[in-house]
């Protein structure tokens, strides 16, 4: 991955340097993540601290769905303006600029609005969110009139997020649980206009920039897993830095460290740069949403940590805290052989990608299977879980070296595996 610190600022040459423009088109030349995403990723930071400690206060399983029902329009919000940004994003555009400046002050009321976004605050977390929408679609209608090409994409977006923050503002003006309903309705329409059969089209028609985008993915996913860290760190100062806390919360730290390496050692981008050469978009789909249960699973395995490392110093661990840990890992090992599933079909198949969507698939199975049903106290738990996860770490480093993304697309290309119009 590129550091997001060495961040090359362009010289002015004319008005157009400081417009939207479509910048997959760029082929030549390293684009970085901008310092204002950075800015704008660590609010989001924030949001999804207050949604772990929302879930930290309740492990029902109604607080479960809660979290879940808070947790979707973050990400999604995230992502929409992502893929704005690495389709028409100009780091000189003062004007957007300006309006990514007051989608943070909105995301700083919405994260504020969080611990009561079902109860006394549920009006406000609808009004921020759809007010956060309506600037992402202020900078659609800028691209639209900069950037005539990209209109049918434009359009299509627009189309979908404009019905939903319709539903969403109309949600205040009923009452509970139908609010609720109103929102669900509206987010559904949202994850779902990039997947209709128009929405693929229009993605290999105007891909994402493969310089960008698996980047920001990487850095949104690092972030998150910095609640694991925050999760551990919590769980140790309520033991109050006991021998057998302590140690379970440097098994949790194994932990974390592997799970950071699982992702970022074999960054699987082949999806999005097969898309970005004219290939299939379906591919592309499952790499882009499978982030969400990616990134949900980081959310609550820092939960999870803070609730066996208090647990540690007792005879035995509660249902919900093993279920949580549990789960979570497994959920995160599952999606990541799901990610590592679209790299081995975006390409000619190769050893490394079989071998490690295999071996996360059986950890997976192994943590759930054990993990669940043997009679672990906490640290054992905790001791099983780094020991999988350090052989998965093995596994993914004496696996023979892969071909990187662009060589195997290239060879996918050359052999007649892009698909044609008519299979996407």
């Amino acid at each position: 991955m590129q550091n997001p610190g060495c961040i090359s600022m362009a010289k002015p040459s004319d008005k157009a340097s400081h417009l939207p423009r479509l910048r997959p088109k760029e082929k030549q030349g390293d684009r970085r993540t901008t310092w204002t995403e950075l800015l704008n990723d660590l609010v989001f930071t924030v949001i999804i601290g207050q949604l772990a400690q929302r879930l930290q206060k309740d492990m029902t399983g109604s607080a479960f769905g809660q979290f879940l029902l808070l947790y979707v329009p973050i990400w999604w919000l995230w992502n929409g303006e992502t893929h704005y940004s690495t389709r028409f994003d100009n780091e000189r555009d003062v004007i957007h600029r300006l309006l990514v400046s007051l989608q943070l002050v909105g995301l700083i009321v919405l994260a504020a609005s969080i611990p009561n976004a079902l109860e006394s605050g549920s009006k406000t977390y609808a009004l921020t969110y759809a007010t956060v929408r309506i600037i992402l679609l202020i900078e659609y209608a800028r691209a639209w009139y900069y950037v005539p090409e990209a209109r049918p994409y434009i359009r299509h977006i627009a189309t979908g997020f404009g019905i939903s923050v319709l539903l969403w503002i109309g949600s205040v003006f009923v009452s509970i649980p139908y609010r609720y309903v109103l929102w669900g309705i509206g987010l559904l329409i949202e994850l779902t206009t990039p997947l209709t059969p128009t929405g693929g089209q229009l993605h290999r028609q105007f891909p994402p920039d493969v310089r960008h985008l698996p980047e920001r993915y990487g850095l949104f996913t690092l972030l998150v897993l910095g609640q694991s860290v925050t999760g551990t760190t919590q769980g140790l100062i309520s033991s109050g830095l006991a021998f057998i806390p302590l140690l379970t919360a440097v098994l949790g730290g194994i932990v974390i460290i592997g799970l950071w390496w699982a992702y970022f050692d074999r960054l699987d981008d082949d999806a999005v740069r097969q898309v970005s050469e004219g290939g299939t978009a379906r591919l592309y789909a499952a790499w882009l949403y499978l982030h969400l249960p990616l990134t949900v699973a980081l959310t609550l395995i820092g939960v999870g940590l803070s609730y066996v490392i208090q647990a540690s110093a007792q005879a035995d661990l509660t249902a919900s805290a093993r279920w949580l840990l549990v789960g979570s890992v497994t959920a995160y090992l599952l999606t990541e052989a799901g990610i590592s599933l679209t790299t081995l079909k975006a390409g000619p198949p190769h050893a490394s990608f079989i071998r490690g969507m295999s071996v996360r698939g059986g950890v997976a199975i192994i943590l759930l299977v054990v993990g669940l049903f043997w009679p672990f106290n906490a640290v054992w738990l905790m001791g099983f879980t780094a020991t999988l996860i350090v052989g998965l770490i093995l596994s993914d480093y004496f696996a023979p070296e892969p071909p990187g993304s662009e060589e195997r697309i290239n060879q996918e290309a050359d052999t007649g595996g892009v698909e044609s119009d008519a299979e996407r």
